[in-house]
């Protein structure tokens, strides 16, 4: 856990285009099980940003219609941030380091300076025009324009946030100094948060969703993340396809993908309609991972065509690529999955002046009107309204795979908005069902649909032209792109060894103890 929280607490500091102190994430934990013990129970670390109190359901309505924009730019766009208290609930809870000690490094390096990358320079560029001055201070250089790789970028307001985090703990940011100059940054530009949301959050520890699939066991993260839940559906329907024989020609094959097509379009409608803030809505999501509502959601694919779902399955009613993951597994066996975001690249664009603090545009997770898109096309009911205190649906999706003696075997996640699930699964897919190896499996070509848009997005030069000429005459819409998500993930093997794989899309790496 120490690795962990240091690696996030660094990456606030080296990537603030996706780890902000101002963003918000979920964490898996799954303590170090020796053969003699009974498997220990793993844990769920929800520390996602909750909209303010006086957010209200027609925040963004303008005239009738949704402004999406301002719920992705500027202070408006801001709900309350996660990250800074959840590190140092996992800390306090699973840590052995002082707080000092931990955030040594990072002060340093925000004091030192560090040097801007290319992935930086052209999320910058991405950005520039919604950043407020502050922003453009802290990441621009010649001209008022983003710095160029290599530009040494020092940020002694956030060493100074670290430090009174160091100091005092989580009061360090959610109380005092900081948090009067947060607020009083947020409220001169028509921001809505107030010293109040920072003093009164909190991050929820949560029961893991808990799943099997190929003789492995599963630990993922439930609502308010949909990812857990879709990631597991994903799996029922993939187990459902290969009995009924449509993986036997392998990877990449017409009638893989095709299953796979229709798998996600099923789980997908069940997130628009269903999903959201535990906390706040009746629905029982576990229904949605029961054996026989999966069956009945199943039963309408048709191997000769495709048959997208017009809805959501029935019940009876009682979060681009602007987000990273880390993956860590230590010598003693205990794992850490943990995904971070502030949503889009650089957030909201608005850095509170005197803080450093790149803040989130978690608002725009929320359905700001029902059936309008959010920046990544996704959809929502009333499930994921914005709310007093709610915290808005993510598509994060953290994950760790036990044997069935409790041994850590793999830690995986991904950023990339509603394609981090889908690139997930795919992953697990091409390591447990068509048994690559853990970099091939990450690095395959991949598909993603998510219901609406009702387009299979397929990557460039990924497969032959054979492949989505089959796909187009089944019925599917191609939309051809670059990339889907970026995933980076860790294997402990049999003999101890463990082995990492980041993913070729994205910058990543993996480092030895």
């Amino acid at each position: 856990m120490d690795a962990a929280v240091g690696t996030a607490f660094m990456l606030s500091v080296t990537r603030p285009h996706y780890a902000a102190l101002g963003g918000g994430g979920f964490m898996i934990f799954c303590p170090q099980t020796s053969p003699e013990e009974k498997k220990k129970p793993c844990t769920a670390l929800d520390f996602r940003e909750t909209a303010p109190k006086a957010a209200h359901p027609n925040l963004y309505i303008s005239e009738g219609k949704a402004n999406t924009k301002l719920a992705q730019n500027g202070a408006l766009a801001s709900a309350t941030p996660g990250i800074p208290a959840g590190l140092l609930e996992a800390l306090a809870r699973h840590g052995s380091l002082s707080r000092q000690k931990v955030l040594s490094k990072p002060i340093q390096i925000a004091l030192q300076g560090f040097p801007f990358t290319s992935h930086e320079e052209v999320a910058a560029y991405s950005r520039w025009s919604a950043m407020n001055p502050e922003a453009k201070k802290q990441f621009g250089c010649k001209n008022n324009l983003p710095c160029p790789p290599g530009t040494i970028i020092k940020q002694r307001d956030l060493a100074q946030v670290l430090k009174y985090i160091a100091r005092d703990g989580r009061r360090g940011f959610y109380e005092g100094e900081v948090a009067r100059k947060i607020i009083r940054g947020l409220r001169d530009d028509h921001g809505i948060l107030t010293l109040e949301d920072l003093r009164e959050y909190k991050p929820q520890w949560r029961d893991p969703i808990i799943t099997n699939f190929q003789g492995q066991e599963l630990i993922l993260m439930p609502p308010p993340s949909s990812g857990g839940i879709i990631l597991t559906q994903l799996l029922k329907f993939a187990s459902f396809a290969e009995d009924e024989g449509n993986f036997k020609l392998g990877f990449g094959s017409v009638p893989s993908l095709h299953a796979i097509i229709h798998g996600m379009s099923l789980a997908f409608a069940d997130r628009a309609h269903f999903l959201g803030d535990p906390d706040f809505i009746k629905t029982d999501w576990k229904r949605l991972l029961e054996e026989s509502y999966l069956k009945k959601r199943w039963k309408n694919f048709d191997s000769k065509k495709a048959k997208l779902p017009e809805k959501a399955g029935e019940l009876e009613v009682n979060e681009p690529q602007h987000t990273t993951h880390l993956s860590v597994i230590d010598r003693h066996g205990n794992a850490v999955s943990m995904t971070l975001t502030v949503n889009n690249n650089y957030g909201s664009g608005f850095i509170p002046p005197g803080t450093g603090v790149v803040m989130n545009d978690e608002m725009d997770d929320f359905s700001a009107q029902p059936g309008t898109p959010n920046q990544f096309g996704l959809t929502g009911d009333q499930a994921n309204a914005i709310e007093s205190k709610k915290r808005p649906l993510s598509s994060m999706t953290p994950v760790i795979l036990r044997d069935q003696n409790g041994e850590v075997r793999v830690v995986i996640g991904a950023a990339g908005g509603p394609r981090i699930v889908t690139s997930v699964f795919l992953s697990l897919v091409n390591r447990l069902s068509f048994r690559m190896s853990l970099q091939d499996a990450l690095a395959a070509p991949r598909i993603h649909h998510q219901w609406v848009p009702q387009q299979v997005n397929l990557e460039r030069f990924g497969f032959p032209y054979e492949t989505r000429e089959s796909l187009t005459q089944l019925g599917y819409t191609i939309h051809e792109v670059t990339s889907l998500a970026k995933v980076h993930a860790l294997e402990k093997l049999q003999d101890g060894r463990v082995t990492g794989a980041a993913d070729p899309r994205g910058e990543g790496a993996s480092v030895a103890e």
